[in-house]
Order: C-alpha cells, then sequence, then structure tokens
C-alpha cells in the first residue's frame, strides 16, 4: 500500500475507533471504572504521550534559529520578525483575528489599530509543528508533505524533504506578511521560483550583515564557511529553533491518560462528551488532536478573506478542487486554550463560540445585518459544511461547558 492509501487507512481507522469510543461510552461497563474507558477512548484515538512527537535537533542550529526567531533580519524591508506574531502571552499567535503584519506596531489588539498590512487569515500557534508525523502545514495545507508527492508552491522543487524547513520558505517571501512592496519586491512579483531565489539571497545575504553569532553556528552545524551559508540553511536553523521550543509538554490530561493524574468531575464529562456524543474524536484525534484532514465549518468570516470580498475558499485554492471549497486543515488542540481567537478568519471570540459553531452555525447568524453576497456566501459554507455536520450530536449549554472545560485540560 503506497503512503497515501496507508494514510487514508489510518484516517478511516481512527474514525471508526472514535464511532466504537462513543458506543463504549454509551453503555459503559460496570465492572471498569469510567475513568479507564475514557483513557482507552483516548488511546484508541491515537492519543499518545508528548515525548513520541519530539524529533531531535541541533543545539547549534536551535541557538542560531532563536537569535533569527527573535530578529528582523529575515524581513528584507519590512521590518518584522517571526517572534512579531508569534507571542508567548498568547500561546505563540499574536490574541487578534486577522494578522496585522508589516507596518503594524504594538502587540495583540493595539495592532488593529495601526497602519501594518492586514493579513486574511488568523495566525497559527507553533505547538508541535514539525513533530514527529506533523506533515501538512498553514490553514490550507498549502504544505503538504502527508502524500507520497508533496505539495508546495515550489512545484517540483521542493527545497527540502523537511515539511517545515519548507514552510518556513514562505513567511519572509510574503508581501505584507514579512516583505513590503518596495521596487525590488515589484520586479520580483511573478509566480516564479528564480524570482523567489532572488529575494532569498538578498535575505541571506542580510542575515549575514546584521546576524554574525547565528550565522558562525549556522556554518559550523553545517560544516560551511560562513560565507556559503544559504537561505536553505537559515530555514534549517529557524525550523530547528520552532521544533524544539514549541515542542509538545504534558499536559494535565497527558497525565490523566499515560500516569495517575485526575480529572475533576466536570472535566470527564467534556472528555466524554468528546469521544462519545459529541463526536469531536472524529476529526481532532491523534497525538496532536487533530487528523490532519480538510474539513469544512460554517463560521462567519472575518476580514476581506484570501479570495478577496469576504470570502475564503480554502484548500480549493491549492488543489482546485470544488469538493474542497470552504475546507480548512482541522486545528490540533493541544494549548488551544491559550490560542484565541479561533477559525481561519479569528471570527470566534472563545473555545465556547468555536464548539457551538460545529453543531448551531445558525446560532451566529444575523441575516439582517449582512449583505446578499454575505449571505449567499454563508450558504455555501454551510452546504459545504452539511456532512460534518450530520455526525455531530446536539450539546446543551451545560455540555459545551463541561466539553471547554476538558480542552482546558490540555493546555501546557
Amino acid at each position: 500500500m503506497n503512503s497515501a492509501g496507508s494514510l487514508r487507512s489510518t484516517k478511516s481507522a481512527i474514525r471508526a475507533a472514535g464511532f466504537a469510543a462513543a458506543l463504549l461510552l454509551a453503555s459503559a461497563s460496570l465492572a471498569a471504572p469510567f475513568e479507564d474507558i475514557v483513557r482507552k477512548a483516548a488511546r484508541d484515538n491515537g492519543f499518545a504521550p508528548a515525548k513520541t512527537t519530539h524529533v531531535s535537533t541541533d543545539p547549534a542550529l536551535v541557538a542560531a534559529g532563536r537569535i533569527l526567531f527573535e530578529s528582523k533580519s529575515l524581513s528584507l524591508n519590512g521590518q518584522i520578525a517571526c517572534q512579531t506574531c508569534h507571542l508567548t502571552e498568547f500561546g505563540s499567535a499574536d490574541g487578534i483575528p486577522n494578522a496585522v503584519a508589516v507596518g503594524g506596531e504594538g502587540k495583540g489588539t493595539a495592532r488593529i489599530m495601526t497602519e501594518g498590512g492586514i493579513l486574511p487569515r488568523n495566525t497559527l500557534p507553533f505547538w508541535g509543528r514539525g513533530g514527529q508525523g506533523f506533515n501538512v502545514f498553514f490553514w490550507d495545507g498549502k504544505i503538504d508533505f502527508s502524500a507520497v508527492v508533496p505539495i508546495s508552491q515550489f512545484g517540483d522543487t521542493v527545497p527540502s524533504d523537511d515539511p517545515l524547513v519548507t514552510a518556513v520558505h514562505l513567511p519572509p517571501v510574503e508581501i505584507r506578511e514579512m516583505l513590503a512592496e518596495d521596487d525590488l519586491v515589484r520586479a520580483n512579483k511573478r509566480e516564479d521560483i528564480g524570482s523567489a531565489q532572488t529575494l532569498y539571497r538578498a535575505i541571506a545575504a542580510q542575515v549575514a550583515e546584521r546576524e554574525s553569532e547565528a550565522l558562525a553556528n549556522i556554518a559550523a552545524a553545517r560544516g560551511k564557511e560562513p560565507g556559503d551559508v544559504e537561505f536553505g540553511d537559515i530555514a534549517l536553523a529557524l525550523a530547528s529553533f520552532i521544533r524544539a521550543e514549541f515542542r509538545l509538554r504534558p499536559t494535565r490530561f497527558h497525565k490523566f491518560v499515560f500516569s495517575d493524574g485526575d480529572l475533576t468531575d466536570q472535566e470527564l464529562r467534556g472528555a466524554q462528551l468528546f469521544y462519545g456524543k459529541g463526536k469531536c474524536a472524529n476529526c481532532h484525534s491523534g497525538p496532536y488532536m487533530s487528523d490532519f484532514g480538510f474539513h469544512a465549518i460554517a463560521m462567519p468570516q472575518l476580514g476581506f478573506g484570501k479570495n478577496g470580498f469576504g470570502i475564503d475558499y480554502g484548500r480549493f485554492n491549492v488543489t482546485h478542487d470544488p469538493e474542497d471549497l470552504y475546507k480548512f486543515r482541522t486545528p490540533p488542540l493541544l494549548n488551544a486554550e491559550k490560542t484565541a481567537p479561533y477559525g481561519h478568519s479569528g471570527s470566534m471570540a472563545t473555545l465556547e463560540e468555536a464548539i457551538v459553531a460545529h453543531f448551531d452555525p445558525l446560532h451566529q447568524f444575523d441575516p439582517a445585518s449582512l449583505t446578499s453576497l454575505d449571505r449567499h456566501e454563508f450558504f455555501k459554507r454551510l452546504a459545504a459544511s452539511a456532512d460534518s455536520g450530520l455526525l455531530m450530536g446536539y450539546l446543551d449549554d451545560a455540555e459545551v461547558e463541561a466539553l471547554v472545560g476538558f480542552l482546558k485540560t490540555l493546555s501546557f
């Protein structure tokens, strides 16, 4: 069986385990403690100790990557660092619905009031990125190494066989994200790998000029002279830092499942709903609590959207397959409590709102406040989400509260 077939088989098995867990939780045997049934449901749905996701890293590259993560040297002309939009206080995200990048000032909501370039999507956190099996990146999966043939904007000239290293290549050459549109950028503003390489060489030269310590660490780790360090080496250092700094930590739920940790009655009830009635584990499975698949949820759209005019076609922008319209990658849930707001455009302010949007998408729908185009687009998102929505159980307010309590046990 090829890798794609194996992945589909694994996902099918996990989904089947989710249905089996729902039945098991609905008819729990008196012979087994209820806590053990929840533990088994978690393991059957692929939940694993945090350390099983860790990838070894070179300390010298991690040290160099830390410097680069905090430096504006990766931004050729935009005066912005990775850390600008990936802050510890916001769970390694930025705390606002749509990212404000080049030209923005301050932190969190303060950035919205500045003249920064607004990006069409919510900033993704970094937890677990590049760990074992974490090989699909960005909301639309524009970097996808889950099959035999990798998907990326580099076509058949992918810069690395490491998906995280490849993903790291994109933000520094993204206009409005880490690039301001000056003459050099305009001259290379083409869907052309050669143009991107011109910018990568310029960025590497800037790093060499400004970050001698990082450059020396990279050169030593790569067995090169400092003058021979290329952008690919810089990307490897940044990926190494992300892997080390944001590797998964054991949560209270890890301790509950794999050792002698306890959950409160409410948290245990939330876990039962997660693996049972709520059917959350159908998609939120595996060690990262994500199937890395693509699903449509009829959440409101904030901002102008990736496709403009308040529209974001999601995965369709990558595959051009009509079946992928309005679908986005299942977000991992580890540390989700700290990464609000939620959804691809950040339209859900709280975990409660995000949960309700899954099984009651009309809850926040106010047709009178929307334009006819907005209503048309919402209808299409609703239609695209029908298959997923039919699988979900209804949750009352107390059950939503219990589920939120459980999700908070996934925090570091």
